[in-house]
């Protein structure tokens, strides 16, 4: 086998044979055909490519296999093979979902404005998010612009069912900064949420107070960032003594007493002694060791001032230093800044400096009443009485309820209630100097030092008590005088806060839209004004006519319906009672609040216990335009024909007031409040004298 030759390695052409194609395969031997005969063959030398001439015949010119391609070869070769590729199954639909991407794009690109507002099939919407995708791979604004089509139409359908987020905030109501609830119609009823968020507050507020003189201490450097005044050791021990509740909350002391801290001490004295003898006052002077306090001044002999004096009599002997307070004896507040002034200088006395005759102070617009004078330069009043635009929050113009009554009493972010009622619809007080008079009643603009009032304030009110059950009267109560305002031909009188609940409650024409409560949602109808009246109110002005000149009375006499005044026993068959202002405070409140009756309350007086009691929890608060009294009617007593009434609710906010106005709206509590209020004023006047601060000694008991 030695004559047999071994198989190459390397199986490749010969020399003599044609090489492969990279193309179309190997290149064609010629056998017979042209320049061939029978049973021979002729080797033709071979083609080195496979060209295409006319009528299909071959090109047969022979060429070095070593020489590159020319440009049109390889042109023709590149052709060949994207040709065969696009015969391939996968390649057509590429090619189609190119041309459908092209063409989608452009027609969105051209009516992208038609489209976002134009609804499409629900079966089309994957096509359209899936499309977005793949568009933004060559475009990310143009895909950013399909999807967010895809969204709109989403968000669009009606037919699609909502997420839990988006329910919640298509229903969700409005908190506003100037302390309404603006309603959405398509929340739950408000006053369910009021209410639950009211509760939560006060058991968080009752939670968190100071319950060791060390944590009091700590709490009011937090706060108010100096340390508690000499005396505020015995004052804790007076608290413990009279089981006295929420000892941190006395901000509206700290509120009002801030801008004499710009005072030095001997002129805030000088102010002290000149306001003594001032007009319409009276004055209560303390001597520490002296368990009575002495009356002097024009009016000292007045009931009120000797009613205070029993008070402060609970500590007066307790003083440091000795004490003189002087009271205006009006019902009305008597100070008032120029906004800019008063800002100056509760900031210098934040910073520990004094406001003196060279202080430059901007001149306000005298154009303006006093009261805007009083609010800040851009303030919603300010802006009203410039004629500037501002939003209107009055019921004409939105329905809404009290979420905090301490803002809507704050004319400065509602000009729309400045002209409703008796006190703010006149000018204001002049603008002045701050002086240290103490006030029975403020508004938020004022700069008197609020007080305790204890007129028509009883620890025990004789009378017949039902139960709520026993309560027979399902309706609104409210008797008054007329008193407010000036009852007179140059006074908007029937504006008056008084006058528009006698108006109010006894129309008879037309209809109401209300809203009321259905399973917790709500619902609106609109039903006779007339049938309103009649199902929840009873209010009317009562006894003799006051206040008003002969032309007056006699209009009151012959358009209003004047009834007698009504006594304790039949007012408690009421479920229901409205306290509104008179020419100041209201000294009824904390008759009304223990009769375990509802109390809904309508001011612009934030008292002393402002910080000490809570809306919708202990009381109802009202707008003073009064456009939420008929809501607030119908979601605790129900419609007419008796439906979505809440009559445990009212018995429960009705119960809580009671229960408030006998634990925390004592003679105990208020001689508390005025225990700590002379306290800090003391320190004002003698803040050069030193040792005037108390300062907590530490603790070295180690046990």
């Amino acid at each position: 086998m030695s004559h047999m030759r071994r198989r190459s390695s390397h199986m490749g052409p010969s020399p003599d044979e044609p090489r492969a194609s990279p193309i179309v395969g190997r290149t064609p031997r010629l056998g017979t055909g042209v320049g061939s005969t029978t049973g021979t063959s002729t080797r033709v030398p071979p083609s080195p490519s496979l060209g295409f001439g006319g009528a299909g015949t071959l090109r047969s010119a022979q060429r070095d296999p070593n020489q590159a391609p020319t440009a049109q070869e390889v042109v023709g070769r590149i052709a060949s093979v994207l040709l065969r590729v696009l015969r391939t199954p996968r390649a057509l639909t590429a090619l189609v979902w190119l041309t459908l991407m092209w063409v989608a794009s452009s027609y969105v690109r051209e009516n992208a404005h038609h489209l976002s507002q134009r609804p499409v099939h629900p079966r089309l919407l994957p096509l359209i998010r899936h499309s977005g995708t793949a568009l933004e791979y060559l475009s990310p604004d143009l895909g950013g612009r399909v999807k967010s089509w895809h969204d709109d139409q989403v968000k669009n359908d009606p037919n699609r069912p909502l997420t839990a987020a988006e329910l919640e905030a298509a229903s969700r109501h409005t908190f506003h900064p100037n302390g309404l609830l603006l309603v959405n119609p398509k929340g739950r009823h408000p006053i369910h949420l009021l209410i639950e968020d009211a509760e939560r507050k006060w058991k968080d507020k009752v939670a968190r107070q100071s319950k060791t003189l060390g944590e009091a201490v700590r709490e009011y450097k937090r706060r108010h960032r100096r340390n508690p005044p000499k005396g505020f050791d015995d004052w804790w021990a007076f608290c413990e003594e009279h089981n006295i509740q929420l000892r941190d909350e006395y901000d509206q002391i700290n509120h009002d007493l801030a801008p004499h801290w710009a005072l030095e001490a001997h002129d805030s004295r000088h102010r002290n002694k000149v306001m003594q003898e001032r007009d319409h006052t009276f004055t209560v002077a303390m001597h520490p060791g002296e368990t009575m306090p002495t009356l002097h001044g024009p009016y000292w002999d007045l009931k009120r001032a000797t009613d205070i004096a029993d008070m402060l009599s609970l500590y007066t002997g307790r003083m440091p230093r000795p004490l003189n307070i002087t009271y205006i004896i009006d019902d009305n507040p008597a100070v008032m800044l120029p906004y800019s002034q008063r800002e100056r200088m509760v900031e210098l006395g934040e910073q520990g400096e004094y406001y003196g005759p060279s202080e430059f102070i901007e001149g306000e617009d005298p154009t303006l009443s006093n009261f805007a004078q009083a609010c800040a330069p851009n303030s919603p009043l300010r802006r009203a009485e410039r004629g500037e635009y501002t939003p209107d929050y009055s019921g004409d113009s939105v329905r809404s309820f009290v979420w905090n009554h301490a803002k809507t009493t704050d004319l400065c972010l509602h000009p729309e209630a400045r002209k409703l009622h008796g006190h703010t619809m006149q000018q204001g007080v002049p603008l002045g100097p701050i002086v240290p008079l103490f006030a029975f009643a403020k508004t938020k603009l004022h700069s008197d030092i609020l007080t305790t009032p204890i007129e028509q304030w009883e620890a025990h009110y004789v009378g017949y008590e039902p139960p709520w059950s026993g309560k027979s009267m399902n309706k609104l109560l409210w008797r008054g005088s007329t008193t407010g305002v000036e009852f007179n031909r140059h006074t908007p009188w029937r504006k008056s806060q008084r006058a528009r609940i006698h108006i109010m409650s006894h129309e008879t024409e037309g209809e109401r839209h209300v809203i009321w409560s259905q399973r917790g949602q709500l619902r609106d109808a609109n039903v006779s004004t007339a049938v309103l009246n009649d199902l929840y109110m009873d209010t009317s002005f009562a006894g003799a006519l006051q206040q008003c000149d002969a032309e007056t009375c006699e209009i009151l006499e012959k358009q209003f319906d004047i009834k007698p005044t009504i006594g304790l026993d039949e007012s408690n068959t009421y479920k229901y009672m409205f306290d509104v202002d008179g020419n100041g405070w209201s000294g009824r409140f904390h008759r009304l609040m223990s009769m375990r009756s509802a109390v809904l309350k309508s001011t612009v007086f934030p008292e002393w216990y402002q910080d000490r009691v809570q809306e919708w929890v202990h009381y109802i608060p009202v707008k003073v335009d009064y456009s939420d009294v008929y809501d607030i009617m119908a979601f605790f007593v129900g419609m007419p024909d008796g439906s979505g009434g809440h009559d445990s609710l009212g018995e429960k906010i009705g119960q809580a007031g009671k229960d408030w106005a006998r634990d925390f709206w004592r003679y105990e509590d208020m001689a508390a409040y005025m225990y700590r209020l002379s306290l800090e004023y003391s320190r004002i006047l003698h803040h050069d004298e030193g040792d005037v601060d108390y300062v907590e000694m530490p603790d070295f008991n180690f046990d």
